[in-house]
């Protein structure tokens, strides 16, 4: 690998990181957007939240994600891989559940319970800008730290 890829790589790990602080810590939609290509697109697999495009992309982190933070999330790295093109992360996300958090478990009201759960974020990179982010959770691990059920209805048999 030569120096210049490197660089380039760590380039996209603090664009990452940046996009992160922005985002969950400082709360700021524009600094988070700042380093987002033009066709951006945000997915959360186990929950089908997210937007594609930048309007829709911001739109979901100020109406969907921001009103809705945990009062102490937590994020904390496990792993991290990076090449020139995609960063992996795996991260234990831990929370209160104070809230409703329509983005990560939606419709589900607040329990007051702790919630611990492992994460893995693919981002894809254009030109050193995030092109996108897909999430991927344990849903129903989640789902039973705060005491709810989820899966189909149970038919009720009388007899």
């Amino acid at each position: 690998m030569t120096t210049e890829i490197a660089q380039f790589m760590r380039t996209l790990e603090r664009r990452w990181d940046d996009h992160l602080e922005a985002l969950f810590i400082s709360r700021d939609v524009e600094a988070a957007m700042a380093g987002m290509a033009a066709a951006t697109s945000v997915r959360h697999i186990p929950t089908m939240t997210g937007a594609d495009g930048w309007p829709e992309v911001e739109r979901f982190y100020r109406d969907l994600v921001l009103p809705h933070l945990p009062g102490d999330l937590g994020f904390t790295r496990r792993s991290r891989t990076v090449d020139r093109f995609h960063l992996v992360d795996e991260l234990t996300v831990s929370f209160l559940h104070d809230r409703e958090v329509a983005w990560l478990i939606p419709g589900i009201e607040p329990t007051g319970r702790h919630a611990s759960v492992t994460a893995i974020v693919v981002v894809a990179f254009d030109r050193g800008a995030i092109a996108s982010q897909r999430t991927l959770w344990d849903g129903a691990s989640l789902a039973a730290q705060l005491g709810v059920t989820v899966g189909p209805p149970q038919e009720s048999r009388s007899g």
